[in-house]
């Protein structure tokens, strides 16, 4: 029996879509339209899911054949999966594969945001001709301590390249990674994250999104770094609370941020994140680079023809519920 498959908005490169459909019956849905969403899964044996479309009991209980849901990157903070395990669902991920392109974005937005290129871009070159030109407050990175929070496969990268590349003391903050790993990459380990914030000229946010993180970086946390440290965010929106970010930009504390990830995306257009000139801002786009696209599409598509043709997806979050799964798939796609 051929499976059928649903992608929760289009895939990030057409060669994946092809690739399923050459394994699979196809349907593409709409994340807006969740009663399309609904219908659709009502068939569906596998799910591919781009982030943000949320994968949550509701959708998993319209779907009584599905079999494994596939997430469009690493992040699955979209995905419920406690009730896709209670479902029999397996969910695989996207690990290993952001690294690379994320920490190049985020030297990006750290030097645009030290060298006050946002407010030049925002006000217009000839405008920053004028007296600002030399009274601006600009840093190099160069000799400069970063702090990194969350030193897996993103903030490795990170600071493999800060160390080698910028010549940085690099310190990180990770009660799950050991000082000897750190030290592979160039990084020395903290184990208070207030010691980190306290030290670092620039923080960037590399950690998992989880009731543990939520909200980290918060009024507390941005007072206990530097005056006039900056803040760079790739990671999750929900890491930050993004009320005290902006009080601790506009009380001067904070020298500048760079973002790629909001609470509510995409911002809405009163928000004030949008006046501050010491603030760059991108669209969750940090790892959304020609080559890592085609990667992410094609190894989701990969890994969901592996387990809808009877084997555990190499990057399964939930691999005790294999078994499971392969007994439902016996019975549904017999």
């Amino acid at each position: 029996m051929r499976p059928n498959v649903v992608l929760v908005g289009s895939m990030y490169d057409a060669e994946a879509e092809e690739l399923l459909e050459q394994h699979a019956h196809v349907t593409r849905v709409d994340d807006a339209d969740r009663e399309a969403v609904l219908a659709a899964l009502a068939d569906a044996h596998g799910l591919v899911a781009r982030y943000p479309a949320r994968i949550d009991r509701e959708l998993l209980a319209a779907a009584p054949k599905l079999l494994a849901v596939l997430s469009s990157g690493r992040g699955v903070d979209n995905i419920d999966i406690e009730a896709a395990t209670e479902a029999g669902v397996v969910v695989a991920n996207n690990p290993g594969l952001g690294g690379k392109p994320v920490s190049e974005h985020f030297f990006g937005l750290l030097l645009m945001v030290t060298r006050g290129l946002g407010a030049i871009h925002r006000h217009g070159n000839r405008a920053a001709w004028g007296e600002s030109r030399l009274g601006t407050h600009r840093v190099e990175l160069t000799g400069k301590t970063l702090g990194i929070v969350g030193l897996g496969n993103v903030g490795g990268w990170t600071a493999r390249r800060a160390h080698g590349g910028f010549l940085m003391r690099v310190l990180a903050y990770d009660p799950y990674v050991s000082a000897e790993k750190m030290a592979e990459v160039g990084a020395i380990k903290v184990e208070r994250l207030e010691d980190l914030l306290a030290q670092a000229d620039f923080v960037t946010a590399h950690p998992e999104m989880n009731d543990e993180t939520a909200h980290m970086f918060n009024d507390k946390s941005f007072a206990q770094m530097k005056a006039g440290a900056y803040f760079v965010n790739t990671s999750r929106g929900g890491v930050v609370d993004t009320d005290a970010l902006v009080r601790a930009l506009r009380s001067g504390h904070l020298a500048g941020a760079a973002l790629d990830v909001y609470e509510e995306e995409p911002l809405p257009g009163d928000h004030p994140l949008l006046g501050l000139d010491n603030v760059v801002l991108s669209a969750h786009i940090a790892d959304f680079t020609v080559e890592t696209k085609r990667a992410l599409a094609l190894n989701a598509a990969s890994q969901l023809i592996t387990a809808l043709g009877g084997k555990q997806p190499p990057s399964a979050l939930n691999p005790d519920v294999w078994g499971k799964v392969a007994e439902r798939r016996r019975a549904l796609l017999a």
